[in-house]
């Protein structure tokens, strides 16, 4: 997915200042601040993030104009009345972005909570390196953001990274809840945690619920990942219960409490994702770990899983030509 940036402004919020301290100019995107922005705006893409799709009529799209800085004081301002609330406000800088996907304008707002950093100086009169104590420093490139908001501007979806804020002992997430007033969909990773604690706890109930059918939930998830297939709770009864009709019925209706819908995987990090499912890791009874990649997991010829008569398993790893101790 090629990010490509055309604004920026950072607006700073204090908890010690009544009003948002706005900068009047653009960002000037040289290419250390240009790699800073892009990174940030894809952290957003992430199989964390929230989705869904705007109304037209929204409160938060009201906020957008043609009018690039105007926009993002008005979404500073609209988003200080939510966050004020918090018991625990600390510094934080908003960066907003206009960017484009393939040629369609997106615009983002990115919460920063500024941070303590160690940095060393020279002291010129006695020659002495120390150590000091930076205050108010902005994270890293390469971390996740606070909290991140994408919105096509054409369709109307968006990405949605966020926290919950404690407000008269209650937690409530108050960007989805207040400023969206929108109920998004959960993200893809905890749709797939989803799919497996659910899968697993109606397999328990038919006493089916051993350590190859954990396999084969994961195997199915990977291979429509690796696929780039949406995930239906619907196709996916049919595969895991395919022998259990009672089964299929009550995997879907559970599934759908979560996921109405199948799960699409539009601007997700693939690869990440698909790393994550990657490998059946195993620990054993006996302390025995192991690691098996999916793509060898399905070959008889690579490895192979016996029940014995027993109720006990054994494994066996065929053709092997090299073992090394990675300690």
């Amino acid at each position: 997915m090629d990010i490509y940036i055309k604004k920026a402004i950072l607006h700073a919020f204090d908890p010690g200042h009544p009003e948002i301290t706005f900068s009047k100019e653009l960002m000037e995107l040289t290419p250390v601040m240009l790699d800073y922005v892009t990174k940030k705006v894809e952290k957003i893409y992430s199989d964390e993030a929230k989705r869904g799709h705007l109304s037209e009529d929204n409160q938060f799209l009201k906020l957008l104009t043609d009018d690039f800085i105007d926009s993002t004081i008005a979404v500073a301002n609209f988003w200080r009345e939510a966050f004020v609330l918090s018991e625990n406000q600390k510094q934080n800088d908003l960066l907003f972005v206009s960017y484009e996907i393939e040629t369609q304008p997106h615009f983002a707002f990115i919460r920063l909570a500024l941070r303590d950093a160690f940095s060393h100086t020279f002291d010129g009169t006695n020659g002495q390196i120390k150590i000091a104590k930076t205050e108010s420093s902005l994270p890293g490139a390469g971390s996740a953001a606070d909290e991140g908001l994408a919105i096509n501007c054409v369709t109307f979806g968006y990405h949605l990274i966020e926290k919950r804020i404690k407000y008269n002992g209650k937690n409530y997430h108050y960007i989805s809840e207040n400023l969206l007033a929108e109920k998004p969909e959960i993200s893809v990773n905890k749709a797939i945690k989803l799919i497996k604690k659910t899968a697993e706890s109606v397999a328990k109930s038919f006493d089916d619920d051993d350590f190859a059918f954990s396999q084969k939930v994961q195997n199915t998830v990977f291979h429509a990942v690796e696929k780039q297939e949406n995930i239906s709770p619907e196709a996916l009864a049919d595969q895991l219960f395919s022998d259990n009709l009672t089964a299929r019925l009550a995997f879907k209706d559970q599934v759908k409490e979560g996921i109405p819908d199948s799960i699409k995987f539009d601007q997700m990090p693939m690869d990440k994702i698909e790393k994550k499912l990657a490998n059946q890791k195993l620990s054993l009874s006996n302390g025995i770990e192991m690691i098996v990649p999916q793509t060898l997991y399905e070959d008889a010829e690579t490895v192979e899983f016996i029940q014995n008569n027993d109720g006990t398993y054994s494994i066996i790893i065929k053709n092997i030509e090299e073992i090394k101790n990675k300690w």
